[in-house]
């Protein structure tokens, strides 16, 4: 079973994230980037990193830009290889060239969802990038 990483400040969007992620992953969740940092390095201490991330933009105290941008540093501080490296799909309301570039290029994210979304993109994503291999049940829109 996978582990993964669902850091949003909405309520419904990491519980509708963790329903599509149920059937594959054990969730932890968390309500902003300064927890969601706090989850990734005690995973990262514990030697029991997460299989993907899924992370918020816009966020109360740090926004999903930099919450990941001090993952990829704590990454590197412990010699994680770019193929060991956290999966990361950004999700954001804000879908602007300039968010998409940030993720990408500063966070080195595999993908960015923009809300709201559905099961099946989310799905397709983990599919897309060898996150997951299987269907799963359809479910309905965030």
């Amino acid at each position: 079973m996978l582990r993964a990483l669902i850091v949003d400040d909405d309520p419904v969007t990491k519980r509708f994230l963790a329903e599509i992620l149920a059937p594959f992953a054990v969730c932890e969740l968390a309500a902003n980037g300064r927890e969601g940092l706090d989850a990734f390095a005690r995973a990262l201490s514990d030697v029991k990193p997460y299989d993907v991330i899924f992370i918020d933009v816009m966020m109360p105290a740090m926004d999903g830009h930099q919450a990941l941008e001090a993952m990829r540093h704590l990454e590197h501080e412990q010699h994680v290889g770019p193929s060991d490296a956290a999966k990361v799909i950004m999700v954001s309301a804000a879908d602007d060239s300039r968010n998409v570039y940030r993720a990408f290029f500063q966070g080195q994210a595999l993908s960015f969802l923009p809300k709201p979304f559905t099961s099946d993109a989310v799905l397709a994503e983990l599919r897309k990038f060898d996150i997951i291999d299987q269907p799963a049940p359809q479910r309905s829109t965030a």
